[in-house]
């Protein structure tokens, strides 16, 4: 498997990139580049798991555009927690892959023939590649009958992106890089922890293409109206202590309660209050595990006055009491 790359940031304007077989490795094998040219500074990290590139960047960057060809289809979750990328087929320019800043998306590309633009002064993104071949592992060797879109694309050879257009990285999605980002295991340990939080993602995000409201996520909501949808849940996810109510956030994002209400679930997929109590669940959880809170203490943080409350919360979210955790 290979990937060539033509653009005069690179030594004699070509880089060249080959990987094993379906990205197939026995061992555990992280890379880490310190990058320091005038076009990046940074660091860039490759992680390569049994069937999974994972590749982790933060750098300072100048604008600048890449000519990308890969002798094999793509498969590719792509988070861009800071700056931008658009990548321009050839072929079928209309058929772009844009991710924006805070943004995510998961697709498929048979071929990989274009050009990848990225206008921004830094990067920090999580990308994970992996293959058909991945999928049959992790789903069974039948996962185009139990994916009936994504299997479809794969069967006809055709483009498939997620979302047309990319979806914002939640609160809880943030939370899930973070741990892949943070991760401070080593060796053997390392590579079973990260193969399971990107299956899981990658499981969760692929069966979500077969619910019936998966088509309606893609309604088109006014920039204006999305940007002010994106500001309400930031603004959730650092009040998690505080009270908030629907009259609160319509204020924030300006419009009435109704129209934050509706406009809401087409940006997250949920409603406001059910986002806001998974975040909070999510946080607690979190205190307990690594910052060895109590539960009246998680509780608290997260805005419960009385951890009975906040119990039945959580079982109801997870299955089991917060006490399990401890």
């Amino acid at each position: 498997m290979k990937t060539v790359l033509k653009s005069p940031i690179f030594e004699n304007n070509l880089l060249v990139k080959t990987f094993r077989k379906d990205f197939e490795n026995v061992e555990f094998k992280e890379h880490l580049i310190e990058v320091n040219n005038e076009n990046e500074s940074g660091i860039h990290k490759e992680i390569n798991l049994d069937g999974i590139l994972l590749v982790m960047r933060d750098l300072k960057i100048r604008d600048y555009e890449i000519i990308v060809s890969n002798d094999f289809p793509l498969f590719k979750l792509q988070f861009e927690i800071e700056g931008s990328s658009l990548y321009t087929p050839f072929k079928n320019p209309d058929n772009t892959v844009y991710i924006p800043g805070g943004h995510y998306n998961l697709f498929y590309l048979p071929i990989v023939n274009g050009t990848l633009s990225y206008k921004t002064n830094r990067r920090k993104t999580v990308e994970i590649l992996f293959t058909e071949k991945y999928i049959k592992k992790i789903i069974g060797a039948d996962f185009k009958k139990h994916l009936l879109c994504f299997g479809n694309s794969i069967n006809e050879k055709t483009p498939f992106l997620m979302w047309k257009e990319s979806k914002p990285i939640t609160a809880e999605l943030q939370n899930n890089i973070q741990e892949i980002i943070n991760c401070n295991f080593s060796g053997t340990l390392k590579k079973a922890y990260l193969e399971a939080k990107i299956n899981e993602l990658l499981i969760v995000l692929l069966a979500k293409t077969n619910q019936e409201n998966y088509q309606n996520e893609n309604i088109k909501v006014p920039e204006n109206e999305y940007q002010s949808i994106l500001k309400v849940e930031q603004f959730i996810a650092k009040n998690l202590n505080k009270t908030l109510c629907i009259s609160e956030l319509a204020l924030i994002a300006g419009m009435n309660s109704s129209k934050l209400k509706q406009k809401f679930k087409i940006v997250f997929g949920t409603t406001v209050f059910k986002h806001i109590t998974k975040l909070r669940m999510e946080k607690a959880k979190k205190l307990i595990l690594e910052n060895d809170y109590t539960i009246g203490e998680a509780a608290s943080e997260v805005g419960y006055k009385h951890a009975q409350h906040f119990t039945v919360a959580f079982k109801k979210l997870y299955g089991f009491l917060p006490s399990k955790l401890l």
